[in-house]
């Protein structure tokens, strides 16, 4: 970097006093031939006057008063150029000083510190590339917790269900347990827990590549949400809450994944039995001149402010102590978000505690 900031210095200081010498050269040879075409014309009038032959040009006198002229462009110019390498310095400084911040900041993180920054207090090219890279580190920071949750997730996820299959198995084989009718109803139930986490990891992962691409056709939207709501009665009669689906208007037939559309209400209805307690649920549908509007929203616990911009990450429970029978799988709104996306379309939360959560699916019309 230091040899960058004396290639820099040079190249600017070689410019300037290439421009300073040309500007001195033109100068002097300006000077002199107006000079002399001055004394000759001014000569040659006077001897006119008198009748007389015109002297030379040019005598000791004036010749004398040319050197001095450009002794004093030499003295000038050496000044100026002093003054130029003082000012090709520090300008290039300024413009490798922050390259050097910068570089010092990137091998940090190639170090492995994601908590590094720039701190450049500038508006021009310098500075947006100081403003970017800190953005850059903030998002790689982000994706590796969010990497780190994700396996420590799928380990957690895993784990609990393979240590019971496993226990009941050594039991079984010792004799200890008996395999009775209920006892592999339980064991089929932790098989089906593996195999729904396997599926939403590969959906996850196919959606986030763009290889599971959604297919679209006209779909009647209404009534979709009519059927997941009445099929959702019975785990809301459970718990002793209301459900209702409330479509304002008559909707217009959207073109969507019918499958996938079913999942995302499917979860989004859920996911607020499961975190609702007393109160009611509602499925509310609209629609506007660009897109399909669906809320679901409940009467629940709510969400804290600084778990909200988590709530769609993979394995992110609001409350950790909930068990793996009513905390889920950790990847229901995380799957919401990315069908969400894959129909153009944005999913959003707005939540209290003690209040409620309301979840918001907006579905463009115009998918391209």
């Amino acid at each position: 970097m230091h040899k960058l900031l004396m290639r820099v210095t040079l190249t600017v200081f070689v410019t300037t006093g290439a421009v300073l010498l040309a500007l001195i050269v033109v100068v002097n040879h300006e000077i002199a031939e107006n000079f002399t075409s001055y004394l000759n014309m001014s000569g040659m009038h006077g001897m006119m006057q008198h009748g007389m032959t015109p002297p030379p040009s040019m005598g000791l006198p004036e010749q004398e008063f040319l050197r001095s002229l450009k002794h004093s462009l030499v003295l000038v110019g050496s000044i100026m150029l002093g003054f130029g390498a003082i000012i090709s310095y520090y300008l290039a400084r300024s413009i490798t000083a922050p390259m050097l911040t910068l570089n010092k900041a990137v091998k940090s993180v190639a170090a492995g510190n994601l908590d590094a920054s720039v701190v450049i207090h500038r508006k021009d090219e310098l500075g947006q590339l100081a403003a970017a890279f800190n953005e850059m580190t903030k998002k790689l920071k982000s994706t590796t917790i969010l990497r780190q949750r994700f396996f420590a997730g799928i380990a957690h996820e895993l784990r609990t269900p393979l240590t019971i299959l496993k226990a009941n198995l050594e039991g079984i084989a010792d004799g200890v347990i008996t395999p009775d009718k209920e006892q592999m109803a339980s064991l089929t139930e932790e098989v089906d827990r593996l195999t729904k986490l396997v599926e939403e990891l590969r959906d996850l992962s196919f959606l986030e590549a763009g290889q599971l691409k959604p297919e679209f056709r006209k779909i009647d939207i209404g009534s979709i949400l009519y059927q997941i709501v009445q099929k959702s009665q019975l785990l809301a009669v459970e718990k002793r809450l209301s459900l209702t689906c409330n479509i304002k208007t008559q909707l217009a037939p959207i073109k969507a994944d019918i499958t996938m559309i079913q999942q995302i209400i499917y979860n989004l209805i859920i996911n607020a039995i499961r975190y609702t307690n007393t109160g009611s649920i509602q499925v509310i549908a609209t629609q506007n001149a660009t897109s399909t509007i669906i809320e679901v929203i409940d009467t629940g616990i709510g969400i804290d402010r600084q778990d909200l911009p988590h709530i769609f990450d993979y394995f992110y429970r609001v409350d950790l102590s909930r068990t793996k029978q009513s905390g889920g799988t950790g990847l229901g709104l995380a799957l919401v978000k990315q069908m969400a996306l894959a129909h153009k379309g944005n999913i959003s939360v707005h939540s209290e505690l003690s209040k409620g959560s309301t979840f918001r699916l907006t579905l463009p019309f115009n998918i391209h």
